[in-house]
């Protein structure tokens, strides 16, 4: 694990403040070619992921997981041997196109498509979880092989993921004023970074940021 760069975080958030933190979410929003109208829910104090509620065309925010996005954003492109500065600059266009991305997600005409199909996949991996009477309380679950096909349910998972993702990003580079050469590169790399987070990850992740665990402890008390 990498070591926190305390320096790298304290200049994330000191330009972060001097662009305004909401006003830089909300400037970001007005700026996208829209033809509906999209709702900004920003918190400065509590820890809400920035994601998108598309039935109520509303985006969620919060100061926290901007900065954290920011932070782990730099240190992924520069682990990778690319350098990208710190700046105003580039902490503006990340915020533009975070926002832009969630939008992405709000006009995805298939977006409710694709969450029943994760919901059906879900369900799955619960099924087979229960099949083969698999302890996800193991903290070693991630080291042992699992059967064939919760494999392939795990990369049905991914791939649904990673499709809605991939469309989202689509619909947001419509949106989105890219003015030159810089902006498409930190625009491919932020769509970059984003997008590995879901090429990475195993049974025990899975059933902890799908909360698979919670739906199973319940499953066994109704039974």
């Amino acid at each position: 694990m990498a070591t926190f760069n305390e320096n790298n975080y304290r200049k994330i958030t000191t330009y972060y403040k001097t662009l305004g933190e909401k006003k830089l979410f909300k400037s970001s929003l007005s700026s996208l070619n829209l033809n509906k109208r999209v709702f900004l829910f920003y918190f400065k104090y509590k820890n809400i992921p920035i994601c998108a509620l598309p039935r109520l065309r509303s985006i969620l925010a919060s100061r926290n997981s901007f900065l954290s996005f920011c932070y782990n954003f730099f240190n992924f492109v520069n682990s990778n041997g690319v350098c990208v500065e710190i700046s105003e600059d580039s902490i503006s266009l990340i915020a533009k196109f975070v926002v832009s991305h969630e939008v992405g997600h709000i006009v995805d005409k298939n977006i409710y498509k694709s969450k029943e199909q994760y919901t059906s996949i879900i369900y799955s991996i619960i099924d087979k979880i229960i099949e083969y009477d698999i302890d996800v309380s193991n903290n070693n679950i991630h080291k042992e092989n699992i059967p064939d096909d919760l494999e392939k349910n795990l990369i049905a998972l991914k791939k649904n993921l990673i499709n809605r993702e991939v469309t989202a990003w689509n619909n947001a580079k419509s949106m989105v004023s890219i003015k030159n050469s810089h902006e498409e590169f930190i625009f491919n790399k932020v769509k970059e970074y984003a997008l590995a987070t879901y090429n990475f990850g195993n049974l025990k992740s899975v059933v902890k940021e799908h909360n698979i665990d919670t739906i199973l402890r319940y499953t066994k008390k109704v039974a």
